[in-house]
């Protein structure tokens, strides 16, 4: 039997890398090959050599290599260099809108989703999914990132909706390691389901919450994603990062049977914090298996798990909700015979688990086939605002909350913020690949369409309706709806 040696991570955090390693395997290669040879330092010296350009050295040839340049400081924890290498890839896009804009959404929802913003993070990928001019590629990078996202709320059924979606376009895509990292991602649901679905967790409210309002059994839900485990691709050699990862769950899964001769072979990877990338990801992977073996009726492993957790470590690693450590440190007090402490753990843990749900499940919405129209305003303005510069996200703000004004200018809006309206334009450009005036247009038709779904045009006309989001011109409504939705107003009320 051979000993367990791969790296361990968030679970996101491998699914970013292969999306990454397969998104730029044609113009980057050999950063690729270092992704998926699961060496992300090699991956990072492949293409570090682009910060040695200065501003007017590079060209559209460095996009892609900028673009690698974040995705491997972001897999190894170095946040604030990866913002700064999208920021720089972004601007070299300048006049090619399309890019930047689904470019913006790709960064952006993966940086939020790193940081457990998952409501934000959604929203960023259902753009990037909905937008015209998105690739193949895209989309699936989008979808599998709308995936992870609904999956880490308890909104499976959802997530099994974009798995789907992408299984479908991966069966059709050039490149088989988008199909197999679908396979993988279904094959890690299923997993992580079985933990947190077994009957000695049944106390775990997030997740018991979450299976009692899905419509599907588990036969149901194991019928409706046959086809996605299957692996109708082959790639020669295997990815060493999918295969670590698959033979990381089948050790979970063997936690979760009750067999205690699986956590020896994962110890190894847990006692070696080096086998991380970025902080944090070594307490992520404790946690994976602390769950397992209280899944698995593995309360002494469980412990022990648990005991290698430091003060440091479980800071850097619980980051913004910490619901699965206190559930955690819950279960392994009430082995310790602590029931005061485990009682602490747990309030503390419901408590965490309901403001995750408030703040996030809420505004989360499954993605929509047909429109790019958000039905949640918080939610839509926190995916744009997360994308501009900090100055600029006081001008969003301001246009968010003055969008009924029919009178609402871009010079206003510049004013608000103390700058020129030309570096206004430029900002919103730059960072989000339109300018204000469209997001004005953009979030107005989104507000009326929203009224209109939800029935707040009863006894009012449709333009009376779009007035009150400051449309001041019926054949402006009519042709920016049509362009926006690809239907009319009256199409959206009566089908």
């Amino acid at each position: 039997m051979t000993t367990y040696t791969g790296v361990t991570f968030m679970f996101s955090t491998v699914y970013f890398a292969l999306s990454s390693a397969l998104s730029l395997q044609d113009k980057l290669p050999a950063y690729s090959t270092a992704l998926l040879d699961s060496a992300f330092d090699r991956a990072y010296c492949q293409v570090d050599d682009v910060l040695e350009c200065s501003r007017r050295e590079l060209t559209s040839d460095d996009i892609a290599r900028l673009i690698a340049l974040g995705d491997s400081s972001l897999l190894l924890g170095h946040d604030e260099d990866a913002e700064e290498a999208y920021r720089r890839a972004q601007k070299l896009l300048g006049a090619n809108g399309d890019r930047l804009r689904i470019m913006s959404c790709r960064n952006t929802g993966w940086q939020l989703m790193l940081r457990d913003r998952y409501s934000a993070s959604a929203k960023c990928f259902t753009r990037m999914c909905n937008d015209d001019a998105a690739s193949p590629s895209d989309m699936l990078e989008g979808l599998l990132g709308i995936a992870l996202v609904q999956h880490q709320i308890g909104h499976q059924t959802a997530a099994d909706d974009a798995l789907l979606r992408a299984a479908e376009l991966a069966d059709e895509h050039r490149q088989p390691g988008w199909r197999l990292l679908v396979a993988l991602l279904a094959r890690e649901f299923d997993v992580q389901l079985q933990i947190r679905g077994a009957a000695t967790l049944g106390d775990h409210a997030f997740w018991t919450s979450a299976r009692s309002a899905s419509m599907q059994s588990a036969g149901e839900r194991a019928a409706r994603m046959r086809h996605v485990h299957e692996e109708t691709a082959v790639m020669s050699p295997m990815p060493l990062l999918l295969l670590q990862r698959r033979e990381y769950l089948n050790l979970l899964d063997r936690l979760v049977q009750g067999d205690a001769s699986a956590a020896d072979r994962i110890f190894f990877a847990i006692d070696e914090p080096q086998r991380f990338g970025g902080a944090g990801q070594g307490f992520l992977a404790k946690l994976d298996v602390i769950l397992a073996a209280l899944a698995g009726g593995l309360d002494d492993i469980a412990d022990r798990v648990l005991v290698k957790i430091n003060r440091s470590e479980g800071e850097a690693g619980t980051r913004r909700w910490n619901v699965e450590y206190l559930y955690a440190s819950s279960k392994v007090a009430v082995r310790r015979g602590n029931p005061a402490q485990a009682l602490q753990f747990y309030s503390k843990y419901a408590s965490e688990a309901l403001r995750c749900l408030r703040l996030e499940a809420v505004e989360v919405r499954p993605l929509d086939k047909t429109h790019g129209g958000t039905h949640s305003g918080t939610a839509a303005s926190d995916a744009v605002s997360a994308r501009l510069p900090a100055k600029y996200r006081r001008a969003y703000r301001y246009i968010v909350d003055n969008l009924n004004r029919a009178n609402l200018s871009t010079r206003e809006v510049a004013a608000h913020v103390d700058v020129t309206e030309r570096a206004l334009q430029l900002a919103f450009k730059r960072s989000i690949g339109v300018s204000p005036s469209s997001v004005i247009r953009s979030l107005r038709l989104d507000g009326v369409r929203n009224d209109l779904l939800d029935g707040d045009w009863a006894g009012a006309s449709i333009f009376d309706t779009a007035s009150r989001w400051g449309v001041s011109s019926r054949s402006a409504l009519a042709k920016g709806y049509r362009r926006q939705f690809n239907e009319s107003p009256s199409e959206t009320i009566y089908g």
